[in-house]
């Protein structure tokens, strides 16, 4: 069953932009998913909207799970050779890149939805001659 979550817009206040912002949203779905207990507690808990990144943060036990994990990821990027870390920075802007090609996509839908619907035909005070 698929559990209803916060969207993109939750994360701007931190993220800053957009596409940074489903970014997150997506890390948090993976660690929804992930084999660490408190971890994926977090993460149900903030994209279920019972509470905010920030608070979560504050909270010991998700701070410290957190903190472990940037721990690990940051001595992984230091035993990365100069090239690694090249290409891992290239892959998160092409992560960027392509969060933000979703959002400009829905983007295009929702303004033909509309265009759309405008074109099916006279609105009701338009056809009996009343303006507004």
């Amino acid at each position: 069953m698929e559990r209803p979550e916060v969207g993109d817009e939750e994360f701007l206040d931190i993220a800053k932009d957009p596409a940074r912002a489903r970014a997150l949203r997506k890390s948090l779905q993976r660690l929804a998913d992930s084999r660490d207990e408190t971890l994926r507690e977090m993460a149900r808990e903030v994209l279920a909207g019972r509470v905010g990144l920030r608070q979560a943060a504050r909270n010991g036990a998700y701070r410290e799970a957190l903190s472990e994990g940037a721990k690990a990821g940051m001595r992984a990027y230091d035993r990365m050779s100069a090239e690694e870390r090249l290409a891992a920075e290239a892959e998160g802007r092409r992560q960027l890149d392509e969060c933000q090609g979703e959002i400009d996509r829905e983007r295009a839908e929702r303004q033909g939805e509309r265009a759309r619907g405008r074109k099916g035909g006279e609105a009701p005070h338009e056809s009996r001659g009343w303006r507004l």
